[in-house]
């Protein structure tokens, strides 16, 4: 049986084939990076190699996608470097695509379902396009005052979490009760009490290998809280 994609890795999917450009880092130093923006992956990965030929220190260019609503995933090796059309994931069932569009963060209105050769997969909708003013042929008439008002939609979870560290307030740090968890702990306690210290400095500097779901969430958690303190500090 096919292992059960994980819920952060779905989202981190869907970040990337919807992202409209996709930004750089290559660490130097405590506190001193090397950064680039492309518009495409194809883009990103030959500035990445541009510089990590230019500071030749060892270290690899990260590169993240980053989508329209602002939201950022780690691109890994294994991601194709094909048109974002091509790479998007595919689900062997609808109901699969509706949970990782909800796991990226989207309302289902705010996304299409699209069959595919190998499954489905979803897409963003593109913002409807602005219609010219209408000539008013006569005056409307007033609304009853018993019809109410369209509430406004919820953010989906990721994207409320993300909204309330640009204001300020540091996430919760990811739960890892679960045994398969066990040797990040370490790791992500440290990055808690650095996010607890207001250490901006060291949690960029705190390094995390990406190669499973344990370090990505970290990886997010951390970036997270620096995004919560930089915001912190513009609002003192």
């Amino acid at each position: 049986m096919a292992r059960k994609p994980h819920p952060a890795d779905l989202a981190n999917a869907a970040v990337i084939a919807n992202a409209v450009r996709f930004d750089l880092a290559l660490f130097l130093g405590v506190g001193r990076y090397a950064r680039g923006s492309a518009p495409t992956l194809a883009d990103a990965r030959h500035e990445a190699k541009r510089l990590d030929a230019l500071h030749s220190n060892g270290r690899r260019t990260l590169i993240y996608a980053i989508d329209a609503n602002g939201r950022s995933a780690l691109v890994t090796d294994d991601i194709p470097t094909e048109a974002r059309e091509t790479a998007m994931k595919t689900y062997a069932k609808k109901f699969n695509a509706q949970r990782a569009a909800k796991a990226a963060g989207h309302d289902l209105n705010e996304v299409e379902i699209v069959k595919t050769k190998d499954g489905f997969t979803f897409r963003v909708k593109a913002a409807p396009a602005e219609q010219p003013a209408k000539a008013e042929s006569a005056p409307r008439k007033p609304r009853k005052a018993a019809e109410k008002s369209v509430a406004p939609r919820p953010l989906g979870k990721r994207a409320a979490i993300e909204a309330a560290a640009r204001e300020g307030k540091l996430p919760e740090p990811p739960d890892f009760s679960a045994e398969t968890h066990k040797r990040f702990r370490n790791k992500l306690a440290s990055v808690v009490e650095l996010a607890k210290a207001g250490d901006i400095k060291g949690l960029r500097a705190f390094e995390i290998n990406p190669v499973s779901s344990s370090p990505k969430a970290i990886a997010r958690y951390r970036d997270l809280c620096i995004i919560a303190l930089e915001a912190g500090r513009k609002a003192a």
